[in-house]
């Protein structure tokens, strides 16, 4: 089983199968979708807490075959590319919330009422 073959979402509990078919609105992702997104991104759908994405995780980190998806000396450019490239766009994400939090400016923005 390839990081580009279908989620097992079978081995999932029904809570977990839920919400990942919702958050793939109604078909089963590939397992590299599901690996690619973030543990912070997982925790805002609904559904999905600290127990249920450590099930999630499990199953990416160790799929029925055994594949592990950890980088690999074997492992093709292309798919170095995508994981560079999904790191990067995770880094840049966490980075602009930092910066949005420590930008007061921002902050007033975010707790300013509209005027009536």
């Amino acid at each position: 089983m390839g990081l580009d073959d279908p989620f097992p979402i079978e081995k999932c509990s029904g809570r977990v199968r839920g919400a990942i078919l919702a958050e793939f609105h109604g078909r089963c992702p590939t397992i590299r979708e599901v690996a690619s997104i973030s543990d912070a991104q997982w925790l805002t759908v609904p559904n999905i807490g600290p127990t249920t994405l450590e099930e999630l995780r499990n199953i990416v980190l160790h799929p029925p075959n055994g594949h592990d998806p950890q980088p690999q000396a074997g492992m093709q450019d292309n798919e170095l590319l995508s994981r560079l490239n999904r790191l990067q766009r995770e880094f840049n994400l966490v980075a602009a919330e930092i910066r949005s939090r420590l930008n007061p400016e921002a902050i007033r923005r975010r707790t300013r009422k509209p005027l009536d």
